[in-house]
């Protein structure tokens, strides 16, 4: 294919999208779909992984009209993956996106709702970020973000969710840990990122950054949707802030103010002890 006969098919291929996406707004919510094809002649499938590579355009899915149907398939399967996991990801630091966050956390909920199991939620808040992009610019901004997040990565375990919860503001969602474990889990992260150094982009000198945490913990044994437990451990997280940063807050435990008096138990003192481990 010649640079002039690319052009064209990029070019007319661009104008097609632009007038689909303008008459039909495929974003919407309509249910109703179809397949768009169209006969390229002369074009090898190896032509067409360079041009899709080049342009972006693994959202047109190729099928050759004769020969092997198999190497096509495989690329279909592969597009649909990668879009799955777009659909759950964020680009920028490869955690989980507000998307699944949410429907991980309600289904955690539900689970520790039926095996009355602790399960705790952390709320980060990255201190001073618009000073960061402000002085260091936007890029190192970024190179921020991205080393938090695989410090969450590397720190919890395999079965968390961590998720980018919306600018500079993580989640971490911790199934089977009560506010103890929870909580020391948490000390250990703030460390060892509180301890990074980050180069200045003229190379002048180096600086770190500090992490706020809100954390409350839900055993099942009341009444909670998700997103009270949400609000919980934002409310814990700007007590958090207001208290100086860098630091962890706890919220109320609401499921231990239901211990029965006669423990003889005061409020603080059943907020810690049945917090669980």
């Amino acid at each position: 294919m010649t640079n002039f006969q690319e052009d064209a098919l990029i070019s007319e291929l661009a104008e097609l999208q632009k007038e689909l996406r303008f008459a039909f707004n495929p974003d919407g919510d309509s249910p109703d779909a179809v397949w768009v094809f169209r006969l390229i002649k002369g074009l090898k499938p190896d032509q067409w992984e360079t041009l899709a590579s080049k342009y972006d355009l693994y959202q047109w899915l190729t099928l050759p009209i004769d020969g092997d149907t198999f190497p096509h398939l495989r690329q279909f399967q592969a597009t649909l993956e990668r879009l799955a996991y777009q659909t759950d990801h964020d680009p920028l630091t490869g955690l989980a996106n507000r998307r699944a966050f949410d429907r991980t956390l309600e289904i955690e909920v539900e689970r520790s709702r039926r095996a009355k199991t602790p399960l705790s939620l952390a709320l980060f808040d990255l201190d001073d970020f618009k000073r960061i992009n402000d002085t260091y610019g936007h890029p190192k901004g970024d190179e921020v973000l991205i080393a938090f997040a695989r410090r969450v990565s590397e720190t919890t375990r395999r079965y968390d969710l961590a998720a980018r919860f919306g600018g500079e503001e993580f989640a971490l969602v911790m199934a089977g840990s009560g506010v103890v474990k929870a909580q020391r889990l948490l000390e250990r992260l703030l460390s060892e990122f509180r301890q990074m150094e980050f180069t200045a982009p003229d190379g002048s000198h180096t600086f770190s950054v500090t992490c706020s945490v809100g954390l409350t913990c839900f055993k099942g044994t009341v009444d909670l949707e998700p997103v009270e437990l949400v609000q919980m451990a934002d409310d814990a997280l700007y007590e958090a802030k207001n208290a100086g940063k860098d630091q962890i807050r706890v919220s109320r435990l609401p499921f231990a103010d239901n211990v029965p008096s006669d423990t003889l138990v005061h409020a603080n003192e059943k907020q810690f002890l049945f917090g669980g481990k």
